[in-house]
């Protein structure tokens, strides 16, 4: 759902794609850094020391916003969507059905190609990528609005690149969150 509101992202105006997801109560964190490929996100151990507020399913489920919004870009007709997550400069992919990638997925090798292009660099990614059929490549910036979250710079900067290595092939968008209750 596009309320044809828009946001400055790295120098352009992408569009806004506004979701009454509501979080759930705070949680421990889900280590999805260390996933393997394979392993399901319900897999991954958790912690106390980090806490996290995932979305609350209409099954009464948690899982990552990343996870909804790649679930959104493979109903829209991608052929592969995953949400990202980087953790001390390792990062991990997990689709829609929240099972970690392989390292030969199409996806790993986009993630090769901006961190060459980046100086080895991958901070700033967006939250969730995927593929077309056509070619184009999408990405997807999660932004909670009741948590007041932002943009920083280094997701500017990495916006920047993927504009200039995607160029019309690129498909950019916030998907803001948690909004206020109205």
């Amino acid at each position: 759902m596009v309320n044809n509101k828009s946001i400055l992202l790295g120098g352009q105006k992408v569009p806004v794609i506004r979701k009454h997801w509501v979080r759930h109560n705070i949680m421990p964190y889900k280590k999805t850094y260390a996933l393997l490929p394979g392993q399901s996100w319900y897999e991954a151990e958790e912690t106390a020391e980090q806490s996290e507020h995932y979305v609350q399913t209409r099954e009464n489920k948690y899982v990552p916003v990343g996870a909804l919004i790649a679930e959104e870009l493979i109903n829209e007709g991608a052929e592969v969507a995953a949400f990202t997550e980087l953790w001390a400069g390792k990062c991990v992919l997990v689709d829609h059905n929240l099972v970690c990638i392989s390292d030969n997925h199409r996806l790993v090798q986009i993630l090769k190609n901006i961190r060459h292009k980046n100086k080895g660099r991958l901070g700033g990614l967006p939250d969730v990528m995927a593929v077309f059929p056509d070619g184009k490549v999408a990405f997807r910036e999660a932004k909670n609005v009741k948590a007041k979250d932002t943009l920083n710079e280094n997701q500017h900067a990495l916006a920047e690149l993927l504009q200039r290595l995607y160029k019309d092939k690129l498909d950019i968008a916030v998907v803001e969150w948690d909004l206020p209750d109205s």
